[in-house]
């Protein structure tokens, strides 16, 4: 018998910045999946990647079953989701995985604990609740639940680069400068409450450019600033980034001309560096069982 896990991938974060001290984010998912399957077998059995292998051990230790009995656990994953840019790869990985693992042995867990059971294997995000919420990446504490949104799209801009998370949270001073960034973020996360309370992309938008431009002095995007322009001129809502990551990601609705916008961009050369730039409709976030 076969179990599944289906978790989204993000582009990057709404918001992302100190409060009271501690760290804390918003992602937002896109139509884009880490697909997992795990069957139990006697041979051929796939071992797949390292971390969402141990996501299988952790479930295990949980609920006090042998870790010796996980390794007839056959792994395989399907996923479109790109590496190493900020789209919650390896986070979609882990949460389909531990959701599979929970349907194999017949148990359940909240979004909530699946997040903090999360974070034993990496530094995770806010993709597996339920609803866009406020949330701490280290430890899975989820501060403030903010609601969904709806009519959103945003056209991602992929470059080639790729950034290891960790080597961002080892950049010297790197707590200071985030510290540096606190008002700034305050009002960010402020106007990210209020906009998905009120379903205003104007306002979601605005919180996004603030966290993208707070972020430069961390990573630094290429032509965030002009992008940022371009964006607006043409009408759409805000700019965000994968704070940790390489993409950005442009806040538009349902029925912007999304083609005209990205000609601009591209009429700015930005397709030079950002050579893959298309669009996801956003979603709501959540690990699933099925599509």
């Amino acid at each position: 018998m076969k179990y599944y896990g289906i978790c989204p991938a993000s582009c990057g974060e709404f918001v992302q910045g100190i409060i009271n001290d501690e760290e804390y984010l918003s992602s937002y998912a896109i139509d884009k999946y880490s697909i997992v399957t795990l069957e139990e077998k006697i041979k051929d059995i796939s071992i797949g990647p390292k971390k969402s292998r141990k996501a299988i051990e952790v479930v295990f230790k949980l609920f006090n079953l042998p870790i010796e009995e996980s390794k007839n656990i056959s792994l395989k994953i399907n996923s479109d989701i790109p590496i190493g840019k900020g789209m919650a790869s390896s986070t979609a990985d882990i949460g389909a995985t531990i959701m599979a693992t929970l349907q194999l042995i017949g148990e359940n867990l909240s979004s909530e604990e699946i997040s903090k059971l999360a974070t034993n294997i990496e530094p995770t995000d806010s993709l597996y609740i339920e609803e866009n919420s406020i949330f701490n990446p280290l430890n899975g504490e989820v501060i403030k639940y903010l609601g969904k949104i709806r009519n959103a799209k945003v056209i991602v801009l992929e470059p080639k680069t790729t950034l290891n998370t960790e080597i961002i949270r080892k950049t010297p001073d790197y707590k200071n400068i985030k510290l540096g960034n606190k008002e700034i973020v305050s009002e960010a996360f402020y106007l990210l409450e209020e906009g998905i309370r009120q379903n205003n992309l104007y306002t979601i938008g605005k919180a996004c450019t603030l966290s993208s431009l707070a972020n430069e002095n961390i990573h630094e995007k290429q032509g965030i600033r002009k992008i940022i322009e371009i964006s607006q001129k043409y009408g759409a809502y805000g700019v965000n980034v994968a704070h940790s990551g390489t993409v950005v990601g442009i806040l538009i609705d349902d029925y912007m001309n999304y083609f005209r916008l990205i000609d601009l961009l591209k009429q700015s050369n930005f397709h030079k560096f950002y050579s893959k730039m298309y669009t996801h409709k956003i979603i709501d976030t959540g690990i699933r069982i099925e599509l």
